[in-house]
Order: structure tokens, then C-alpha cells, then sequence
């Protein structure tokens, strides 16, 4: 983290969208707290806030554009070369493309508040052949939601940023899980209703 705050300070929004945008693509970039040390900066009034947003946004879906066309042209190339090597049975591949097809919407719209889940949900949409419009319709509010909440959390919490790190895993992350057990079970209940 301490390589970031020059790195923000020196080439600011050009700096948060590269980050974020680098970061959705899998690049170890802590993007909640890249965020949040934005936020921070807009409190400090170093950056503009509507523009930290705005910007963070750009460089999320950005990112999250290209694991969608990474995972769409590249990804069942790939995962036919190397699934034997990866151990990935080929069922069990064609049954997550179900599963995706099914709730991937949802993944895409929650996935960002879920560590490491924001870095597949694109390009798994990709592979799935997901439609890139229906695609943008959930994954972009989804990267609005999760811009505004980190860089808001970093500029109200101001000199103490660093703990959004904290908070996430606190608060956070528990209300994406419930969210996604509250989405699995209305599902499983509606599928068992029309039995």
C-alpha cells in the first residue's frame, strides 16, 4: 500500500482508473483500499470526489470489459488446451456454464463485493457467451455500487481510510453472503413451488 499513495498522489485519476481497472483484471492491487485512499484524497480535497467516482467507475468497467472479451474469445480455447493439465472435468465445466447461465446475472451485480469472485465473474460471462449488452446491464451497476460504496467509505472515514479494509471484511462481505443465500434460496424455493 505504501507504493500507492505516491503512485495516486503524483498521476491521480489516470492513476485510479489504471489501478482499478488492472486490479478487476486480477492484478494483486488492493482495489477496495485503492479506492478508499481516493475517497480519502477527495476528503483531503487533493482530487475531486464526484470525479474519483466517476473515474474509479471507468477504470472498473474497463476492466471488467476486458475479462468479458478475454473470457468470450480466449477462455474455452483455453480451458479445451488445458483442462486435462488443470484436472478440470469437462462436466463439471458444462454444468458451471449452466449454473452461470442461470445466475450469472446475479454473480455479476454482487461478485465485486466478494474478493476474488470480481476478478471471474467477467471473464465467466465471457465464456458463458453471455450477451455483452445483458452482460453491461448487471455488471455495470454493479461497479457503480461497488465505486461509490469504497470511495464514500474512504472519504467519510477520512484520516482513518485504512480501516475500510477492516469494515469490508466486517460489515460487508457478511451482507453479500446473506445477499447471495437470500438470492439461492428464493430461487430453490420458486423451483420447487412450480414441482
Amino acid at each position: 500500500m505504501q507504493c500507492i499513495l505516491p503512485f495516486l498522489i503524483k498521476y491521480s485519476y489516470i492513476g485510479i482508473f489504471a489501478a482499478l481497472g488492472l486490479g478487476i483484471l486480477g492484478l494483486p492491487i488492493p482495489d477496495e483500499t485503492l479506492m478508499a485512499l481516493a475517497g480519502f484524497l477527495a476528503f483531503k480535497g487533493t482530487i475531486s470526489y464526484p470525479y474519483a467516482v466517476i473515474v474509479a467507475f471507468m477504470g472498473t468497467v474497463c476492466g471488467t470489459s476486458i475479462g468479458y472479451v478475454l473470457g468470450r474469445y480466449f477462455g474455452h480455447p483455453f480451458l479445451e488446451k488445458y483442462s486435462a493439465k488443470m484436472r478440470i472435468n469437462p462436466e463439471h465445466l458444462h454444468k458451471t456454464e449452466e449454473w452461470y447461465n442461470k445466475y450469472g446475472k446475479f454473480a455479476l451485480v454482487i461478485g465485486y463485493f466478494i474478493p476474488g469472485a470480481r476478478h471471474l465473474t467477467a471473464i465467466f460471462a465471457g465464456i458463458s457467451e453471455m450477451p455483452y449488452k445483458v452482460f453491461a446491464l448487471y455488471a455495470f451497476p454493479g461497479g457503480l455500487l461497488w465505486t461509490v460504496t469504497f470511495v464514500t467509505m474512504g472519504y467519510y472515514l477520512g484520516e482513518h481510510w485504512k480501516r475500510v479494509y477492516t469494515y469490508s471484511y466486517r460489515y460487508i462481505l457478511p451482507i453479500a453472503i446473506i445477499a447471495i443465500v437470500v438470492f439461492l434460496l428464493i430461487n430453490y424455493l420458486r423451483k420447487n413451488g412450480r414441482q
